[in-house]
């Protein structure tokens, strides 16, 4: 694989860490940047295929390259690099048009193999925390948040009388609200809707 590719990381070490490691994968690192601004200017200047970008840079958010360079090429492979890989910063990352996040504390050949994919599939994101995610974003609207609060009520093990007090509404629409959530997890009982809530996460 003979792509070129610019890393932008604000650690001195952790680029030259990241270009030796990519040149042994057989890829062409033609610039480094350690700032949004030197960034911009060295993708003006090189025009590279792919891009490493940390998230935390001195002048802003890695995010605002990886926007910036799918503004102007959206065949540019983009490929997130961060020591935070949190679900949410993740999910951000994918719909600002990067093509992949890689913690950096997973090892270098799933940098490598998230460039290579994205270069064979560019619509395609990849992460190694991509099965959560898609498990979160389908999940989501799953339960309204008046139906999430009766659930949180039903994992306190409160009854229909009290929850329709804390709520401030009546015992029937504490009724309506925990069949529709029985119906939409697919439980048949307080426990196991409890159990199926917090097992994807709404809890």
């Amino acid at each position: 694989m003979s792509a070129t590719v610019l890393v932008v990381d604000d650690h001195p070490v952790v680029r030259v860490g990241i270009v030796k490691s990519l040149t042994a994968a057989g890829f062409n690192c033609i610039g480094q940047a350690s700032s949004v601004k030197e960034a911009i200017a060295a993708i003006a200047l090189h025009n590279p295929q792919v891009i490493s970008v940390d998230l935390n840079l001195p002048d802003g958010n890695g995010l605002e390259i990886v926007q910036w360079v799918k503004k102007h090429s959206a065949t540019t492979v983009v490929i997130v690099l961060s020591l935070n890989d949190e679900l949410d910063l993740i999910s951000a990352a994918a719909r600002a048009g990067a093509n992949g996040f890689i913690s950096k504390s997973s090892g270098i050949e799933l940098l490598v193999a998230a460039i290579e994919n994205a270069l064979l599939q560019p619509t395609t994101f990849t992460s190694n925390r991509a099965l959560e995610l898609l498990m979160r974003e389908k999940t989501v609207d799953l339960l309204s948040p008046r139906e999430i609060t009766v659930t949180s009520y039903l994992a306190g093990e409160k009854n229909i009388s009290e929850i329709a007090t804390a709520m401030f509404i009546s015992q029937a629409t504490v009724k309506t609200h925990i069949a529709s959530i029985y119906r939409k997890l697919d439980a048949h009982s307080r426990q196991s809707a409890v159990a199926r809530a917090k097992a994807i996460g709404l809890l």
